[in-house]
């Protein structure tokens, strides 16, 4: 059996979960959403490091947990189209399905389990919250601030072989030049970024694709 490291954003569901979040904080302030987009857009190409991407969206606006759970419920009711099905066909099959993710881990976790997928593989940022519910800081000590590849390597996470990545960002890919997947598919349905794609083993552009392809690399 093998293991699929998923992304989370712009994958498993259709946005970017911290610039929605953040664009709700926003919502009166359209010089503030237009860079918030541009540094979205920066991190996940690649030109931007993802900690400085992560804390310079977290320095325009900064969500409160309340918004972060109705977001993560909303999503968990609404992922991509065939995702479910698919991640429920890849456990039964006896495969390892992981979610791993810039996106904050609170907010993850709402959609893993109505994605069935157990909370011990299902990472991100860790934050720290206030007693009213707003964001202190988030936490460095998981590495997940960093990168998904030093999250993984500070999670000490065993992969079972084949073990194939799926994502639209540089973020993504780097688990491949990292050695944690032996194979990566660029998922273009909600975001198609050329320099991922080119370096990518292949190109999926909906749930139905990345199933034929899954079906090849983990038989």
């Amino acid at each position: 059996m093998g293991s699929i490291i998923f992304d989370f954003d712009s994958t498993l569901v259709p946005c970017e979960t911290l610039e929605e979040l953040c664009k709700e904080a926003l919502a009166d302030d359209p010089e503030g959403r237009r860079e918030l987009e541009r540094i979205t857009a920066a991190g996940m190409d690649g030109s931007m490091s993802f900690e400085q991407s992560l804390r310079s969206r977290l320095a325009i606006a900064r969500p409160a947990r309340a918004a972060v759970i109705a977001l993560g419920r909303r999503l968990a009711l609404a992922p991509t189209a065939g995702a479910r099905e698919l991640v429920g066909d890849l456990q039964a099959a006896g495969h390892q399905v992981w979610i791993v993710s810039g996106g904050f881990r609170d907010l993850l976790l709402e959609v893993g389990d109505a994605l069935s997928i157990p909370p011990t593989r299902v990472h991100g940022v860790a934050c720290h919250w206030a007693a009213d519910g707003s964001l202190v800081d988030v936490d460095p000590a998981n590495g997940f601030v960093a990168s998904k590849a030093r999250g993984l390597t500070h999670l000490g996470a065993v992969l079972e072989s084949p073990a194939v990545g799926v994502g639209d960002g540089a973020t993504d890919l780097a688990l491949r030049e990292a050695g944690f997947v032996r194979q990566f598919v660029a998922y273009t349905e909600h975001a198609r970024r050329p320099g991922v794609v080119a370096a990518a083993d292949f190109e999926a552009a909906t749930m139905g694709a990345l199933r034929e392809i899954l079906g090849t690399l983990l038989a």
